[in-house]
């Protein structure tokens, strides 16, 4: 096993936890062509951690296709867990090719701005909210902090308690206003003892 520590300490740009369907594609030292299904662990600019249906190998070429949004892109495998099926992958070409939405990099320094009652009305300079829902432990938990909208359903935001994956939530707006939302996305490190999460609403933000 190649072990990925180094290249996880190398890495170049943010890593975001999301899982997104993959087709992965290519050949063995051996000549043998290999193809199947795979799924994202961690994604940033430059590459990937990948769980892999089918075995890789250290150095290989491989066309890495997302499922959902019908593109792929060639792609190395610069370290390989074959007991466990995980794989890193470095990007030919660096870019945001997991359409992931990452939020500006100055977006903790904005002054939010209160929301309108009656709708989602987010300040493009950010909104503080209250967030609340069940930490990865289960235990229910509200924390008041700053969301910035980085799309047109999609929110970032700073929390301390660990949230899994794919939880639902709820945010609390000026007015009382609640919306549901969704843990799209979580980014590691955790930063000062704090989490940054991207939020998936129902319905479109307005932003004021």
């Amino acid at each position: 096993m190649t072990h990925p520590r180094s290249h996880e300490c190398a890495r170049r740009s943010s890593r975001v936890l999301v899982s997104l369907p993959l087709s992965v594609a290519g050949q063995t030292s051996d000549g043998a062509r290999v193809s199947g299904h795979a799924q994202t662990v961690v994604v940033n600019r430059h590459g990937a951690k990948i769980r892999s249906s089918v075995p890789l190998e250290t150095r290989m070429e491989v066309r890495v296709s997302l499922l959902e949004a019908f593109r792929w892109q060639a792609a190395k495998v610069v370290w390989a867990n074959p007991g466990q099926n995980e794989y890193g992958i470095e990007l030919q070409r660096p870019e945001n090719f997991w359409g992931i939405h990452f939020p500006p990099e100055d977006w903790e320094s904005r002054i939010p701005v209160a929301s309108a009652s009656g709708e989602i009305c987010i300040s493009q300079s950010g909104t503080t909210v209250a967030l609340r829902g069940e930490s990865a432990s289960g235990i229910p938990f509200q924390e008041e902090s700053v969301l910035i909208p980085v799309g047109d359903c999609w929110g970032a935001i700073m929390v301390s308690p660990p949230i899994g994956l794919n939880a639902n939530v709820s945010v609390i707006f000026g007015g009382q206003l609640v919306e549901g939302a969704t843990i799209a996305a979580i980014a590691h490190p955790r930063e000062a003892g704090r989490c940054r999460i991207w939020l998936q609403f129902a319905r479109p933000f307005r932003v004021v």
